[in-house]
């Protein structure tokens, strides 16, 4: 592994961001398979309900069974790329928010929206793969949770 920063991290930028798009369209193409080829053998991706899916079989086999499922049939992932950023020659990170929109819904509800962390790594063969994944969703505290931790701040 190299230890200074790529002097052309522009390119290896853009490459990252194709990957992560390549790998937001399986969601409406349904081709989980071709966009598994994007992640390491040994990717770990965790839901937004806290699943750990481990290894591509994995994530292709949750994948395929959600969106080719009656409710999910024709959704599309709206994501948005907040911040992308190196940790080094051959890491990098990037942060997006977004969630699916169902086929009859005109824009994706506020109550589905997350917020992600993709780990991508250079590998041996030059080509930037997802190596970690993990989903949560945006949730802001209620007024009486506000409240209680008010009560028992120490």
């Amino acid at each position: 592994m190299k230890n200074m920063i790529s002097t052309d991290m522009e390119q290896d930028i853009k490459a990252v961001l194709k990957i992560n798009s390549r790998i937001c369209k399986a969601f409406e193409t349904v081709d989980f398979r071709g966009a598994a080829a994007y992640l390491t053998p040994d990717c770990n991706y965790i839901t937004f309900n806290g699943d750990h899916l481990k290894g591509r079989y994995a994530y292709v086999k949750t994948h395929e069974e959600l969106m080719n499922s009656f409710f999910f049939r024709g959704a599309r992932l709206e994501a948005q790329v907040t911040e992308a950023r190196f940790l080094n020659d051959d890491t990098a990170v990037v942060i997006a928010t977004g969630a699916i929109k169902l086929r009859w819904q005109k824009e994706a509800p506020a109550s589905r929206r997350s917020i992600t962390t993709s780990v991508f790594v250079r590998e041996d063969d030059d080509q930037w793969r997802l190596a970690s994944f993990h989903n949560c969703r945006i949730k802001k505290f209620s007024p009486f949770a506000k409240w209680l931790m008010k009560i028992f701040k120490s």
